[in-house]
């Protein structure tokens, strides 16, 4: 039996990876040069930085089980700091020690932060007196076009937020922190589809507070236990690991053009190789380029893929001379929309991770760009960089000439989930169950976009393929449950 992967991500090569342990036949076609997707890492000023993702979420495990079944646990190390600040009224503010996605916590806390008005207190606070009713949505800051497949339940995060604690929490705290996650906009990103964990956490208490934070004691988690991890190579060094593994399994420079029943298989076409017959084929791509894979073996499939739509960012890393920069506390800064920046977010390398805080040079990673608004893509490097350098300058004191640049662009990166969501990729699904049995999709595009997400779909995505092939079981490699 022969199985065939299309795309070289992360949710691509884990699920390749899992089949191939489980003694499947697999064949992987990626058309760029390299692996890894969004995951890249690179040497800038001599230093391995990653120039997508640079950190996994501990809370959910299938990155740490992945780390471990590929003998990387060991060298994970946490960041040296997790305190982030906001960029507000030209002044940077740490953001409160007690908060959930944005979501504060403790409102004496911050009340003393500055960071929100007297009024915006004062709303925030009836999320705790119990004046407020219990409407479902209630802002109406939807696109005309937003789809509502799911109904009155699947309200947006900016509906759940501005609903309960009022527009000032919503602007100022959380939007920066979830534009910097999916580089998206929480009034039209699902609930319960773009997070999960805060629908879940949200479904206990009428009061949001009360709820998260009795949502949060329940899981017992250890105070010092880090949130997140990563490797001191770089994310890369997973990418590696695993393209190792599968060896001259995984082909890049492969461009698959089409597929095409074949008998009781499929038939997958791909620049300058044989056509090549496979028992099953797994499409882990964006979700445009599945869709016009998939047109002509299942139109409605293809037609729900082109309705997902994606926001482009540029991830610039700067090397700057570490005696030209002042020192910074924390591990970055986020910044909101209306301070009225091209720049979204900056991380301070340098301090976050002490592996590369130890040199001549610090390292400041800036993100520019988010949904809807591509004017961050359409500058020229030069004038991006001017741009960000002359923003830091103001906000972080960071005015002097970087020793190297690297510029990273991004395009149609970040898949949005709208409401309705979930109910798309269902609705996906069972197009290609009823047009294309043995066809599957997985990815970001789908049912989470972060790494863990990825490489638990990529898992799912395994286990569908051995169903499929009348295999069963999770087999060697494969899922715990």
């Amino acid at each position: 039996m022969t199985v065939v992967v299309v795309g070289g991500g992360i949710t691509g090569l884990v699920t390749a990876h899992t089949l191939q342990r489980q003694g499947i036949d697999i064949v992987l076609y990626e058309a760029a040069d390299r692996l890894g997707g969004k995951i890249l890492t690179t040497d800038v000023a001599g230093v391995r930085i990653d120039a997508g993702p640079d950190a996994f979420l501990v809370r959910e495990k299938h990155m740490t089980d992945l780390a471990d079944e590929l003998n990387l646990t060991e060298a994970l190390v946490a960041p040296a700091t997790g305190q982030a600040s906001l960029l507000v009224g030209g002044r940077l503010a740490p953001l409160p020690r007690r908060q959930y996605l944005g979501v504060p916590l403790d409102l004496d806390e911050l009340e003393a932060s500055g960071l929100l008005s007297a009024d915006g207190i004062a709303r925030a606070r009836r999320d705790l007196d119990g004046s407020l009713d219990q409407p479902g949505r209630v802002s109406g800051r939807h696109d005309d076009d937003d789809e509502h497949e799911e109904g009155p339940e699947d309200e947006t995060v900016g509906e759940l937020i501005r609903r309960r604690l009022g527009d000032e929490v919503m602007d100022t705290l959380v939007a920066p922190l979830l534009g910097g996650i999916n580089a998206g906009d929480p009034d039209h990103l699902s609930l319960s589809a773009g997070l999960p964990q805060l629908a879940a956490a949200a479904a206990g208490e009428s009061s949001l507070i009360r709820s998260i934070t009795a949502h949060l004691q329940a899981q017992a988690r250890p105070a010092d236990a880090p949130v997140f991890l990563t490797h001191p190579d770089g994310l890369g060094r997973v990418i590696e690991t695993i393209a190792t593994r599968l060896g001259e399994s995984a082909r890049t420079h492969t461009a698959v053009r089409s597929i095409t029943a074949h008998g009781e298989g499929w038939l997958v076409g791909a620049d300058g190789r044989p056509p090549l017959v496979a028992d099953a084929v797994v499409v882990a791509t964006p979700s445009f380029a599945a869709a016009a894979l998939l047109r002509d073996v299942s139109p409605e499939a293809a037609a729900l893929l082109d309705g997902i739509r994606y926001a482009s960012v540029v991830m610039v890393t700067f090397a700057f001379p570490a005696a030209d920069v002042a020192a910074f506390a924390g591990s970055g800064f986020l910044v909101p929309r209306q301070a009225g920046l091209t720049m979204t977010a900056c991380s301070w390398a340098s301090t976050k991770w002490s592996h590369l805080g130890d040199g001549d040079v610090v390292f400041l990673r800036v993100s520019a760009g988010h949904a809807d608004d591509d004017q961050a893509l359409d500058l020229t490097d030069d004038e991006l960089v001017a741009t960000l350098l002359g923003e830091l300058s103001v906000a972080a004191g960071a005015d002097t000439i970087p020793v190297e640049t690297r510029i990273p662009r991004w395009p149609a990166s970040f898949p949005q989930y709208r409401p309705g969501h979930l109910d798309r990729v269902a609705a996906i699904d069972d197009a290609l169950d009823d047009d294309a049995p043995g066809v599957f999709v997985a990815g970001a595009a789908y049912r989470g976009l972060g790494l863990p997400a990825c490489v638990h779909q990529a898992r799912v995505a395994a286990l569908r393929v051995r169903a499929h092939l009348g295999l069963g079981g999770n087999g060697v490699g494969g899922p715990a449950g």
